[in-house]
């Protein structure tokens, strides 16, 4: 399962795209980062700027594009201090929503600091004693106490390298007297939080943030002459930040853009962030920190995994994104059980063994079974007309990897797999090409005759096979006891099969019974014992999207699937 995480910090807006490799685990695949420096202006007034609320929904809109061209399961996406402080913050979601179809959900600092503590602990070895770790933003400064087991505090400081560098603002470089008011300033602030991280003897401190990396990589080149060869683990001791305050403070903002290790975006706000960390240390009297690359977005993911164990596990062997995607619908909307998994296995089997006559192209299948899958799912709103709630559903349901006139096909088959006929009236089905009309037309007619083949919802129909004498079709099927039911079903559901083999005025000859010599055959061996259906029937992989791993007509289900109950 693929996941990116976007978070809209007060300096820049971050992502991180990961693969869940197990529960608990994840493989980073892609990072990137813009400074949009969307609280630029807003500490004093509280509103953000209108410029600002652009570039940051522009940024919030290429990382989304380039999250779904890499295929991700799911986009997560917060905002901190800058938003959860503004007046105006609503007007950045409502935006970010129009732009991009995702909405960032508003954090409280408290959460900020749960966060950091997950993506840390995954990064690096806490231990058993109780450690600190330290996040400078833009806007605040978050203070995490916790150890391998359990998080201990989380509290903050109004203290964010661009907040202080926008109220306490500096020369240009700045004068030893800006430099005292500042410090005063840092202790004032910083008391109430770090006389409650001091409550628990922290015996390590760890750090995350750019300001953090930053620092770190300037120390490095200025000792080293080169850039850090691995940021998370790196030992970042007091006496460096020392150095590099120093060095700082005696540089011009132009000058500081120059140096080796940092961003020139970062050079206007380093010093404060700086001076931040030195007093943190000062205070709590430790020597040093060490460094994590992992910060609020990976703790994102590590929070979503971790909430939603079941889901990764068991969407880990699918890799077709939109098998993925549907069947996460499926799980969202679905009802429990195996009744879908058995119709979609039916169909496909009704899609095989018609395949001579419809002559539909090799994808269609994968149609079938998406909609096969997905045809119930309307229940969720009502049982009456639930075939209209299904189509609804899948059409905004957010399936990924298929075209929107796949969705549309999707939907209207679901749509039409009870009573309803396929008919131009309706806009859904008007709207679609003529090529996808008769698409539709033919696989509502096969989903239709499954779904009366699990009429009762208990799987008596075990297989079927189609058989032809001339212009007579008959679906021959094997049961596990008693199926009358499902008989009835079927044959009342032949109507819109035998006008498509014919004709509306002289529709074929299509029959539905019992298959005799396989239940002869049956009965001569014992029956197994009867496993569990799947969620997720086999696919035929099809020529326009292959898929290795699925073959065309496998003989066992690729996944088992534990269904929301």
């Amino acid at each position: 399962m693929r996941i990116a995480a976007i978070d809209i910090g007060t300096n820049s807006i971050h992502m991180v795209i990961a693969d869940a490799i197990g529960v608990g685990a994840i493989e980073v695949v892609d990072r990137e980062r813009d400074v949009v420096q969307i609280g630029r202006g807003s500490f004093s007034g509280h509103r953000l700027r209108r410029e600002a609320i652009r570039r940051s929904v522009e940024s919030l809109a290429r990382f989304v594009q380039l999250a779904r061209r890499l295929q991700t399961d799911r986009i997560l996406c917060t905002a901190t201090a800058a938003v959860r402080e503004a007046q105006n913050g609503g007007e950045l979601l409502q935006a970010a929503r129009a732009a991009s179809g995702v909405t960032p959900r508003v954090i409280p600092a408290e959460e900020e600091g749960r966060l950091i503590y997950l993506a840390v602990k995954e990064a690096l070895q806490i231990g058993a004693a109780p450690s600190l770790i330290v996040d400078i933003g833009g806007g605040s400064v978050q203070f995490v106490v916790g150890d391998a087991e359990k998080l201990r505090l989380s509290t903050g400081a109004p203290l964010g390298a661009l907040r202080l560098t926008e109220l306490l603002p500096l020369s240009d470089p700045p004068t030893r007297g800006e430099l005292e008011r500042l410090r005063r300033h840092l202790r004032r602030e910083a008391r109430a939080a770090l006389g409650r991280v001091a409550e628990f003897e922290p015996g390590r401190v760890f750090g995350s943030s750019g300001t953090i990396h930053a620092l770190a990589q300037l120390a490095h080149w200025e000792e080293h002459g080169a850039a850090i060869p691995q940021i998370n683990g790196y030992p970042l001791s007091l006496a460096a930040v020392d150095r590099q305050v120093k060095r700082l403070s005696r540089l011009s903002i132009a000058q500081r853009e120059r140096l080796p290790g940092l961003d020139a975006h970062r050079a206007e706000i380093i010093l404060p962030g700086a001076m931040v960390l030195r007093h943190v240390l000062d205070e709590l009297g430790a020597d040093g920190l060490i460094v994590s690359d992992f910060g609020v977005r990976e703790g994102l993911v590590i929070d979503y995994i971790a909430n939603h164990a079941e889901e990764v596990t068991q969407l880990a062997p699918l890799e077709d994104l939109r098998m993925r995607s549907v069947v996460q619908l499926l799980r969202k909307f679905g009802p429990s059980g195996p009744h879908p998994a058995h119709v979609a296995r039916l169909a496909l089997s009704l899609y095989d063994g018609f395949r001579p006559v419809h002559e539909l192209p090799p994808e269609t299948r994968d149609l079938l079974h998406y909609a096969a899958l997905l045809h119930d799912v309307g229940s969720v709103v009502s049982f009456d007309g639930h075939a209209e709630h299904s189509g609804y559903i899948i059409r905004n349901g957010n399936l990924r990897g298929l075209s929107r006139e796949e969705v549309e096909a999707i939907a209207c088959v679901a749509r039409y797999h009870g009573k309803g006929r396929p008919k131009k009236r309706d806009r859904e089905f008007r709207d679609l090409r003529k090529k996808t009309r008769r698409t539709v037309r033919w696989l509502a007619a096969l989903l239709r005759i499954a779904e009366g083949l699990d009429r009762s919802h208990y799987q008596l129909i075990r297989s079927l096979r189609v058989a032809r004498r001339g212009e007579r079709f008959s679906i021959l099927v094997t049961a596990r006891r008693d199926a009358k039911l499902e008989l009835w079903a079927a044959r009342r559901r032949l109507g819109l099969l035998a006008e498509r083999i014919g004709s509306r005025k002289h529709p074929a000859s299509v029959t539905v019974r019992l298959d005799r010599a396989a239940d002869l055959a049956r009965r001569a061996t014992p029956e197994p014992k009867r496993a569990e259906t799947p969620a997720v029937a086999p696919a035929a992989a099809s020529p326009a999207r292959p898929q290795p791993q699925t073959p065309a007509r496998p003989s066992a289900p690729a996944l088992k699937v534990v269904e929301r109950r």
